[in-house]
């Protein structure tokens, strides 16, 4: 599932950096709200094989007024379901984890609807049907979308979790032992939303 995101926002991105660059950008300084779906995976999960899980993303955003050049930063609060399904030879579990992730995204406008997006995301943890997990979790994300000048928003990004999630002591010392990493998240999004405010 990450391989094929990846090679999808890539794809986008080169198809993207083709377009030509405007000077236009799109109004001021404008808030909203979004929501969407995700697709989530629990990558080193020991003795069992992850596969992924579809939930929800929902949230506001905060769209700063761009540069002439077209850059700009977009802050974001996001409650996102993720977690995996968890299939080991006895049973097969569903893993849900809820987080809200605050992204800080670096934002270049690529002609007059197009952009890509970039930077860190903190996860603060809020809560499991199985297992502990830490309470915060550091992660890059990237994407592209779209954006009207009317507000209308679509986006599709990857949620890339570098920071070890797993809380329990001993099965941390477990994988210290075996040389084994740890938990990380991997979700993908693609949401939609609307500014509002002045074009």
């Amino acid at each position: 599932m990450t391989k094929h995101l990846l090679r999808f926002s890539a794809i986008c991105a080169l198809w993207a950096g083709t377009l030509p660059v405007f000077a236009q950008t799109p109004g001021g300084t404008r808030a909203g709200l979004k929501a969407g779906a995700s697709v989530a995976i629990l990558d080193g999960a020991l003795n069992a094989s992850a596969r992924a899980r579809t939930g929800f993303v929902v949230g506001s955003m905060l769209r700063l007024k761009p540069s002439e050049q077209g850059f700009t930063v977009q802050l974001e609060a996001l409650l996102s379901g993720q977690g995996a399904k968890l299939e080991s030879a006895s049973s097969t579990r569903t893993h849900k984890l809820y987080y809200l992730n605050v992204p800080v995204l670096l934002r270049q406008y690529i002609g007059s609807l197009f952009y890509v997006n970039i930077g860190p995301q903190l996860g603060l943890f809020i809560n499991s049907n199985y297992g502990d997990y830490k309470s915060i979790e550091g992660s890059v994300v990237g994407g592209i979308g779209l954006e009207t000048p009317g507000g209308f928003v679509a986006d599709i990004r990857l949620n890339y979790g570098f920071s070890d999630i797993v809380s329990d002591s001993d099965e941390q010392a477990f994988r210290q032992r075996l040389g084994i990493g740890g938990m990380h998240n991997r979700v993908g999004q693609i949401t939609v939303g609307y500014l509002f405010g002045k074009k």
